[in-house]
């Protein structure tokens, strides 16, 4: 990779990982779907722009719509609101790179090698270490239900992948306007027709801001500049930097949030890095870097 491919990767992923201080600080005046709800219609704006539909089979926008657009932040939504600290969901919903690999060895005929296995027993590990360090029944339920947005988040990398078009800008933004409905009426229905509409004419601009930054930047902007890499550089090369995004995570919601970040919970923060590692770094390459 480029030295500015580099500095680029390293943006987005700590610009993924700061993301979930805005997202915890907007939890504390917004429910989790009407959250959703904002974040896909900021997210579809450039529909506005980017009129045009991608050529590929429409059932593949519903499926990205409905994995990337309705399930997957919604459910990280609600596991922060049951006790998942955001620096700590950062870390755990970073899984979807194990999940990813397993679905493409199911559904894709991708076979991992030895790393990617070891990876994976590595993260359960540190995965089982994390939980034991949750305080109370809500907290072990937003763990569990981290870990389900991470698998939507893979299923959605499959999607992706299996589309096959290069038109990534055109695709997140009409997956996302798709998305509006569907979190609409799921907040309409669920979170009190009355109550999502008091709270829609008290939002501040400040908090405007940020449902645009998480939406507009955050999902639209960083997802079209990580596939624009995947693009231009090998998978192997991009992937390690997702590692960035739990690490940025932790520590601005460490130094903003105040979240404690105990010795036991930093132990299973590194097994889960270290199993990613192992899981994205395709060693076969560095050795044969290491014998030219």
């Amino acid at each position: 990779m480029s030295l500015s491919h580099i500095a680029l990767a390293i943006f987005v992923t700590t610009l993924w990982g700061f993301t979930f201080v805005v997202m915890r600080d907007l939890l504390d005046t917004l429910p989790p779907f009407l959250m959703s709800t904002l974040r896909v219609v900021a997210a579809g704006l450039p529909v506005l722009v980017l009129w045009r539909v991608p050529r590929i089979p429409f059932y593949w926008i519903l499926l990205l719509g409905g994995t990337q657009g309705v399930i997957q932040m919604s459910l990280l939504l609600f596991g922060m609101q049951f006790g998942m600290p955001a620096g700590l969901a950062a870390l755990v919903l970073q899984v979807q790179v194990l999940f990813t690999t397993l679905l493409a060895f199911l559904l894709l005929g991708e076979k991992p090698g030895w790393a990617q296995y070891a990876g994976i027993a590595i993260s359960l590990a540190g995965m089982v270490v994390i939980a034991s360090t949750m305080p109370g029944g809500a907290t072990l339920i937003g763990f569990g239900i981290v870990i389900l947005a991470a698998l939507t988040w893979a299923t959605s990398n499959i999607v992706v992948k299996v589309a096959g078009t290069d038109d990534v800008m055109s695709l997140v933004a009409w997956a996302h306007v798709i998305g509006i409905l569907p979190l609409f009426a799921l907040s309409y229905g669920f979170e009190g027709q009355n109550e999502i509409f008091h709270i829609l004419a008290d939002l501040s601009w400040f908090q405007v801001g940020e449902i645009t930054f998480l939406g507009g930047i955050s999902t639209f902007g960083g997802f079209t500049l990580w596939s624009y890499l995947m693009r231009k550089n090998s998978a192997s090369a991009v992937a390690p930097f997702s590692l960035i995004i739990p690490i940025a995570g932790m520590t601005s919601t460490a130094l903003l949030l105040g979240e404690e970040v105990s010795p036991l919970r930093m132990a299973g923060a590194a097994l889960v890095l270290v199993g990613l590692a192992f899981g994205t770094i395709r060693f076969s390459a560095l050795k044969s870097r290491a014998a030219r």
